[in-house]
């Protein structure tokens, strides 16, 4: 059960990113995959790319070669990483093989730990997710915590095109995206194509932001006087940069503004759109059924 208690909201206090955090995280992926083809950890073709990952001798000779460069560049690198583990961020993403938590932001080994999964979803009823989640706060103390989704997403796809019916488990997997296409539905019908795809990725990232944050995990954190802020991105695979889509929560009152002003908005305004369009009680429900059939889709595709 999530436990979000309501209370008048406090004045929020923010825990602020450095500017070299900002930097970080804003930077593009480019200029990642410039520094990694510079220290010749990064194949500058597709082709020698294709060469050197379809064998797992290829995979293992490629090892060996970034652990004699490492080790040249920093000879304690592993001695170091082996004996403690410090990262101040969890990374929680798509398994999607374009979005990479390092280098996306920058960081090295030990600095993220990384959940991916599928739709970079964070359910309660998960027991991998909170799992995760429980060691990551309670464990290594990481600061912050960041729900990162992409634009193109398969998952977010097909919750939008999937039939409900249809067999199978990713079809399973996806009804939390799903849940956030109907409870935005009207918003989402505004979109065509992959606008709506995208669209309904971001709303994802905001959904599995606050699930993060009402879970009785991050909830006792915050209560024990943990600092704790949580992020909501989303990555644009088309140039490599991460947006941020909402202010970092920091606290249960953060949580209480962000569920009226993220979440409670815009399920305003589709009641309001409801309203607007006069539509009688029967249309209303009629419409929400059609809406629920993923068939046919929200794409139009």
């Amino acid at each position: 059960m999530s436990r979000v208690t309501l209370r008048r909201p406090l004045p929020p206090s923010r825990n602020t990113l450095s500017d070299t955090m900002r930097f970080q995280i804003a930077r593009p992926l480019r200029s990642a995959m410039v520094e990694g083809i510079q220290k010749g950890t990064v194949l500058t073709s597709y082709r020698h790319l294709t060469a050197a990952t379809d064998s797992l001798q290829g995979i293992l000779e490629r090892n060996r070669k970034w652990s004699e460069e490492q080790k040249k560049a920093e000879p304690t690198f592993f001695s170091k990483l082996a004996n403690i583990q410090t990262p101040q961020w969890l990374w929680i993403g798509c398994s999607d093989s374009r979005v990479p938590a390092n280098q996306l932001m920058g960081l090295g080994p030990g600095e993220v730990f990384v959940q991916r999964n599928v739709g970079n979803l964070v359910t309660h009823k998960d027991m991998n997710a909170m799992s995760c989640l429980e060691y990551a706060v309670t464990a290594l103390k990481v600061k912050h915590i960041i729900v990162c989704g992409h634009h193109n997403c398969g998952a977010v796809k097909g919750a939008l095109t999937m039939p409900n019916r249809q067999q199978g488990l990713v079809n399973l997997w996806i009804q939390d995206i799903r849940d956030t296409r109907d409870r935005h539905a009207l918003i989402l019908k505004q979109f065509k194509g992959d606008e709506q795809v995208n669209k309904l990725a971001e709303l994802n990232v905001l959904r599995q932001v606050f699930n993060i944050c009402s879970s009785p995990i991050v909830q006792a954190a915050w209560e024990d006087g943990q600092h704790l802020s949580v992020h909501g991105v989303i990555y644009a695979l088309n140039d490599g940069l991460l947006q941020e889509l909402a202010e970092p929560i920091t606290s249960v009152e953060d949580l209480e503004e962000y569920s009226r002003t993220k979440l409670g908005d815009l399920q305003s305004l589709s009641s309001t759109l409801l309203e607007h369009l006069n539509f009688k009680p029967e249309q209303e429900a009629a419409l929400r059924e059609n809406l629920e059939r993923a068939s046919g889709g929200f794409t139009g595709q």
